[in-house]
Order: C-alpha cells, then structure tokens, then sequence
C-alpha cells in the first residue's frame, strides 16, 4: 500500500511539475513577439491598443478586466496544484487536483474573451490550456488507476486463467474429428431448393445492378468520341450527364441490395433454425451463406454483363437511329468490363457491410423478437416537429425556384427530410386523436398496421415518395425539357464567334476579303466570376477556379437582341455609371438546369472582375478586385451561341458610361492580384497589367469556305495563349457547326439516359413494393388463421389486405402529385420559362404522367391478388 502511494506521490509531482514549467514559457505572441502570460498582460496594460495586432484592435474594446481575471485564475491554479502535490507528499488528501480542475475549467471559459482573443496565435493561446487539462484529468485517472491497480490485476489473471480452461472445455466438447456426412449436404441442398425463389430474387436484384452498371460505363465510353473534350466540373459534357445519372442509380441500386440481402438473411436465419438446435458449427453457417453470395455475385455479373451488352447494343441502334450517318461510336474495352466489375463488387461490399448484424447474428430468439417488437408513436414534441417539417418544405420549395440555387439536389434532400418529418408526426398526431374518438374500434385492424408499426410505415412511405418524385419529376423533367428544346441551329445565329483584340484584325480582313465573309465587331471586356464550379471550396483551398465571360454595353446588348429577336422592343434596363448593377444573358438552352453567372456563396450578388481571371485571387483575400454586383434583370437565352451552356462565356451588360470607363481598366489593374497600381512606373505591359480581349467579332460565311476559316482560325489562337492556359473550356473562337453536332449529340445522350433512368426509378419503386410484400407475408398468413377462427368472413379479410396494400400506394402518389406540381412550377420559374413554353412542356408530360399511374395502379392490383391467394391459402 505504501509503495502505491509512493507511486502515486511521484506522478503526480512530475505531472505537475511539468505544468508548471509549461505555464512560464513564452507561449503569448503579440504583434510577432513571445511572452509569457504574465510578460504580455503587463505589455498590454502599458502599451495599450498599440500592444495588439489590427485584428486584435478591431475587436478589442479597451477594457482590462477579463485580463486580469484570466490571470488571477492561473495564479489561483498554480497555487492550487502546489498546494495538492505538498499536501499529498504530508499524506493529506484535500482532494485539490479537483479544485484545480475547476478552477482551470473557468479560466478557459474566460480565455476566449481574453488572451484567446487578443494574441497573435490566438489559436494556440486557446489549444494550451486545452492540453493542460488534458495533463490535469489525466492525473486524476493516473491516480485512480494505481489505487485499484493490485486488485484489477489480481481480478485480470484469475479471469484470463478461467477464460483458458472454458475453451479448454469447449475444444473438448466440441472437437469434431471428420467432414460433415453425405446427409449433411443433402439436407443443405434441399434446403437451398426450399429457398430458392428467395435466392433468385436476390440474384434478379444483383443482374440488373450488374447489367445497369456494364451498360451505363460502355454507353460512356462508346460516345467518348462522339463529344469535344471536357471536364466533369464542367458545362453539361457527357461526363456530367452520365454523372448525374448514375450516382443516383447507385444510391437506388444500393438500396435495394440492401432490402434483399435483409430480407434473404432473415429467411435464411429462419430456415436454418434446425441447424442451429442441432449444434452446427458458426464457421459451417458462414460457410455456407458465403458461398451463395459469392455464387450470387458471379452470376449477376455473368447474365448482368450479357443483359448489359444487350442494352449497349440497342443503345448503338437509336443513336445511329436518331443521329443518322454524322456520328462514330467508339468500341467497349477490356476496361470497362473491369469498372463495371469493381463496381458490382462495391455495391455487394456496402450491401453486405449495411446486413452485417444480421449476418453475424444466428439468435433466431431474439430476431423473433425484433419482429414482433411494437414501434412506438411519438408522444412528446410533435407539433414542434411539424412546424419543423413545414418551414424545412418551404424553405426548399422557395430557394428550388431562385435561379442562383441551380436546382440544387441537397434542396430536395432538405424538403424530403421535412417531408418524413411531416409524415411520422402529423400522422401520429391523427392516430392518437383517433384512438379518442368513437370511430376507433370500427377502424381499428384497418389501422392497425400503423399504430403498430408506425416508423416502418413512415419510412416506405417516404422511400416510395422519393423514388416517384425522381421518376415523374426530377428525371421525367430532364427528358421533357429535352424534347420541347430548341433547335440547335437556332441558339447560334453566327458561323463563328471570336473574342479577338486589336492585334487580330489582319486575320479578320483576309477572312473578310478572302472568303466573302460578313463580319460584325463588337467592343467588349473580358469579365471574371470568382467561382465558376459547383463544387463548395473550403477556406483551406483559398483559391477557386475562375470563370471567364463576355462583359458588353447597353447599346451592344440591344444590337444583338434586335438581331435575334426583330419582335424585340427596347426598354429601359436601369443600369448605373458605377457598375454596381448589371444585366445578365445566361446563354443555355432548355434543356439546361438554371444556374448563376457566379457560384460564390452568397451568389445572390456576384463577384464579378473586369479583366482577364487573377492567378493569385483568393476569395478571403482582403483585395477589392472581386466586387459585389447587383442583378438588375437577367433571361436565359442565346444572344451569341450557348457555346459553354450557362457555365462560361455568358453575356454581362454594363451601362454605356461604366463599359467606356471599364475599357480603360487595364491600364491599372494588377493581372495577377487585380488590385489597383497605384505608381506609374509599375505598370508595365505584359508584366503586371494585360489588356485582354477587346473585340467580340461576329462572323457569317458561305458554307463551302466555312473550313478554310477554321484553319485562319488556327493563327488566331496563338495570339491568344493566355486564356488557354488559364482555362482549357475557353476558346478564342467557336464553330457553330461543332457545336451543333455536340449538342445533338447531348440532347441524344440526356432523352435516352434519363428516360432509362426514369423507368429504373419505376421499376425500383415497384420492386420495392414487392419485396415488403413478401417479407410481410408471414405475418399475414398468421393474422388470417386468426381472424378466421375469431370468426371474420373472407370477404372482410380481403377487404383489410386490399387496404393495407393500396395505402402504400394511394399515400406515397397523393404526396408525389403534390410535391411534382409543386416542383414544377419552381423549376419553370427558376429556368425562366415562358407560358408557351411551360404549355408545350404540359402537353408533353402530362401523357407520362398518366402512363405511370395506370402502371403504378395496374401492379397494384396485380400485387393485391398475388397477395390474397398467396394468403387465403388457394395456392397451397
């Protein structure tokens, strides 16, 4: 005993030793300067504001007394722990390492608004008391640990040699000499057939993931080709199009392999019951259950890559089909049949991974348990949290219709979030006013299942929901908004379109005198957004990529609207001397998804910069160069050609008297950090200041000389590096013709993936619907024997199966009627539709709309019948 206490005597005094010592380093900086704690607050008290940094001036009001708290605190705190480490050494126990962990707590809570605050390293000032609390707990511990440290050990070893001799005993009892017989593996077999509908719906789920995945990465690579270069950041190529079809086919897929394998599993679980009474070994289950998803993952990938290859086969015929003779496809490589493997393979991994618990757990007792285990209601809170559901819906649906969100998906994410938060409280709020009115003992079996399993119900609720919005409204928009697009020869009124200087016009006369050719020019400057990705850059990352678009004057803007558009009236665009307030042509078509010029947080104002992008901006620099702009107007159109559809080379319209001065900005402007150069003499052309682009340069030709222009074209772009190198996306030039052919061939891949897509989210709602079915189903059989000798007739227990079926239906497509109208109606505004153009949409989807009902009700009477025989017993 003394010799623990000794022990604990030592570390306690080196532990705090050790604090003191820390406690007198000079861990305080102080405009670049290190004090120790009491050195700085004497250097403050004497210097005053003149002791801080300017960003420690900025918040500091002057006023010393959390100062002197702090300090006073870790004076008390040293006292508290020398006293402690004397008092222990006296074999006094006064418990002070708890007075000085209190007192220690205060100081850091008053540290933020002191030294945390003040110092240079302000962040380090607030981490070390942090770490010497850490040392003070730690003490505390190290203290208790040694008090039980014999008897832990003691209790250690005669739990370690009781372990030994049970496994001692049970390697005994259970050695097993040989293999399983002949009648083992008869039994397992047989057993297997038992389950094989089963099995083959899991192999059924795992061919179509198989064959989705082979044909979404072949379909990719077959029209690699077919496109310009491009970048996933970027523009709406076919990288993205792919992308934003098949992450949420991921996400289906995974769920409904995770549906499977937990329904497989727990059918699994219950016929192996007998195997498990009869003492099977674990290792023998594992076995087995591996080998038939290890069989399952190698016929999925089989029959999914034969099924996959037919899709990518018809694919090849509608596009040459719908595309004519003008296109190449490219080959299927080796390669892709790899990714789709390892993609296959990831899927069953996470699937896998999500029914690990019941997979390890073998306790048919307690999985019965859980089957039968009641879900209570919510009974506390529920208006709040209806009142939450409803602001989280109409916060999303009013910033889904704002153009600067971009139809954003964490939108609909957010209304689905407040969606089940509606479902799961307003529907508990009703059932239990129900169980108070006089109505609840008629209805109570119909209603039965809901106040049984009330969260289940809200979740397949919920998970039919979002899979028929995404089919009618998020991918069914996609391939509307595709068929009602324009023409792509109508969004580029010009044969080219150059972003030239004054350096270029040599090019232009032979163009002009050579060819025939009508060339308009126009004055413009080269205008910079502070972020053209979606994608959120952290303040770690400091720089973002920038954007690159096409600044013009009032005058021009109306020039070339007249051009497009003859019916066009001028009004008044309400724009300013000072450049605050623009007007803005996102050049997109309709097929495109709203989006802003810039992608800042905060993008209701964007950053805009009048000048070639600036290498060294970073957005928490403190440079001007980036200033906020107001949107007075904006429409969404082709003034010159959707040549970067919405995501570069958009038009900005300045006011005639802020353009001219805007011209002259350059002269000025720092190309690297866009601050203003103050001195004359460090100016220097080419070196700290660059003009950029001057000139957009329309140009219409005769077609036969259109690709003799091309290669004229080839000269212009070497005068032109710099944006080149900046950004590969933007051109000196663009060919109307090339981007003809790839648009079409966007247009082509977006109907076709997204209508694939749709009738995958179709599908996965039906399946979905099937697999609770059957999971259902031997709960219902039970519940039949019962209300059949309580007396029921069968036409009542029909009428309750149809009831509770047709709820899982009627519930999830009122709600999707809803939300899709409601949707709908955001997207037009956020897109800026005309009422023509919403008419045509209308007419176009509406159709499509009806088809999925009819399906969606047409299964669900299939399914209602399936389920009544299967119950009443007349396939037996």
């Amino acid at each position: 005993m003394k010799e623990t206490k000794k022990r604990r005597y030592i570390v306690s005094t080196i532990m705090y030793g050790m604090i003191l010592i820390f406690i007198q380093l000079p861990w305080v900086v102080l405009k670049g300067k290190n004090y120790s704690i009491y050195a700085a607050y004497f250097r403050i008290k004497e210097k005053g504001i003149k002791a801080l940094s300017e960003m420690a001036e900025s918040v500091w009001d002057g006023n010393l007394t959390i100062i002197r708290i702090q300090l006073i605190l870790l004076i008390v705190f040293q006292i508290v722990i020398v006293l402690h480490t004397v008092t222990q050494w006296l074999h006094k126990e006064y418990y002070l390492n708890i007075a000085a962990l209190v007192v220690l707590g205060v100081y850091i809570v008053v540290n933020e608004s002191g030294f945390g605050m003040l110092a240079d390293n302000s962040t380090k000032t607030i981490l070390i008391p942090a770490i010497i609390m850490i040392f003070v707990m730690a003490e505390v511990l190290i203290r208790k640990m040694l008090d039980v440290w014999k008897d832990a050990k003691e209790s250690a070893e005669i739990f370690a040699e009781k372990e030994r001799e049970e496994k001692e005993e049970e390697r005994r009892r259970l050695y097993f000499p040989g293999n399983y017989t002949k009648l083992f593996y008869q039994m397992v077999w047989h057993n297997f057939k038992y389950d094989w509908k089963d099995y083959g719906l899991l192999l059924f789920c795992g061919v179509i993931v198989s064959a989705f995945s082979f044909a979404g990465l072949g379909i990719y690579q077959m029209m690699a080709k077919a496109h310009r270069a491009e970048n996933f950041l970027l523009g709406e190529g076919l990288g993205r199009i792919l992308l934003n079809a098949m992450l949420p086919m991921a996400v289906c897929a995974i769920f409904l392999m995770v549906f499977v394998l937990v329904f497989y599993m727990k059918k699994w679980t219950q016929n192996y019951s007998v195997f498990v009474t009869l003492g099977i070994r674990k290792k023998a289950l594992y076995t087995i259950i591996g080998i038939e998803i290890v069989v399952a993952f190698l016929c999925s990938l089989i029959a999914g890559g034969l099924l996959g290859n037919m899709i990518m086969f018809l694919f090849r015929k509608v596009i040459f089909s719908m595309l004519a003779k003008g296109i190449v496809l490219s080959k299927v490589t080796w390669l892709t049949y790899v990714k789709g493997t390892l993609v296959v393979l990831a899927v069953y991994i996470i699937a896998l991974m999500a029914t690990r618990d019941i997979v390890s757990d073998f306790n048919l007792v307690r999985a019965s348990i859980r089957n039968i285990a009641k879900e209570p209601m919510p009974q506390r809170r529920t208006k709040l949290f209806i009142t939450a559901g409803i602001i989280i819906c109409m916060i999303a649906i009013f910033e889904y219709r704002q153009l600067r969100n971009h139809e954003s998906m964490y939108l609909l994410f957010a209304f689905f979030a407040g969606i089940f938060l509606l479902i799961r409280f307003v529907g508990a709020g009703y059932l239990r006013r129900a169980k108070k009115t006089p109505a609840y003992l008629p209805q109570m079996l119909n209603r039965n299942h809901l106040y049984y399993k009330s969260k289940t119900t809200a979740r397949y609720v919920l998970a039919l929901t979002i899979l028929n919005v995404c089919a009618v409204f998020y991918f069914l928009f996609q391939v509307v908004s595709v068929t009602i697009a324009e023409k792509p020869e109508s969004l580029y009124p010009y044969d080219f379109v150059c972003i030239a200087d004054d350096g270029d016009d040599a090019i232009f006369d032979r163009i002009k005198n050579g060819y025939q050719a009508k060339i308009i020019e126009y004055s413009m400057v080269r205008v910079a957004n502070a972020d053209k990705t979606e994608q959120n850059e952290g303040v770690q990352q400091g720089k973002r990529p920038q954007g690159q678009q096409i600044g013009i004057s009032e005058s021009t803007y109306k020039q070339l609207k007249t051009y497009v558009d003859p019916s066009y009236k001028e009004e008044a665009m309400h724009l300013d001397r000072n450049g605050k307030k623009i007007y803005l042509v996102h050049q997109q078509d309709r097929s495109v998804k709203a989006q802003p010029v810039d992608w800042t947080f905060g993008k209701k104002k964007p950053f805009l910069h009048i000048g070639l992008p600036c290498e060294y901006y970073t957005l928490y620099s403190p440079s001007k160069a980036y200033p906020k702009r107001t949107i007075e107007g904006e429409e969404i159109g082709s003034l010159i050609g959707c040549f970067r559809q919405g995501k570069l080379e958009n038009i900005v319209v300045f006011s005639d008297a802020y353009f001219k001065k805007a011209q002259g900005m350059w002269k000025y402007t720092n190309i690297l950090t866009g601050d203003k150069i103050e001195e004359k003499a460090l100016r220097i052309d080419g070196v700290t200041i660059k003009q950029g682009p001057t000139k957009l340069v329309l140009i219409q030709a005769d077609p036969k000389y259109q690709k003799a222009i091309e290669k004229k074209m080839k000269k212009l772009e070497k005068n032109h590096t710099y944006e080149a190198q900046y950004d590969f996306e933007v051109h000196c030039w663009y060919s109307k013709k090339t981007a003809v052919n790839d648009l079409k061939t966007e247009y082509t891949m977006k109907l076709i993936i997204n209508t694939f897509v749709l009738l995958t989210m179709t599908i996965s709602g039906l399946f979905l619907m099937y697999i609770k079915s059957l999971s259902e189903m031997s709960d219902k059989k039970v519940r039949a024997d019962f209300l059949k000798c309580m007396g029921m007739r069968k036409k009542e227990r029909v009428s309750l199966l149809k009831r509770e079926l047709y709820y899982f239906y009627w519930l999830p497509e009122l709600i999707t009627i809803v939300v899709t109208s409601i949707f709908t109606a955001a997207t037009f505004h956020a897109r800026m539709y005309t009422h023509a153009v919403r008419i045509a949409w209308l007419k176009h989807a509406v159709w499509i709309w009806l088809m999925y009902l009819a399906v969606q009700w047409g299964f669900a009477w299939i399914l209602g019948r399936f389920i009544i025989r299967k119950v009443e017993g007349k396939d037996e």
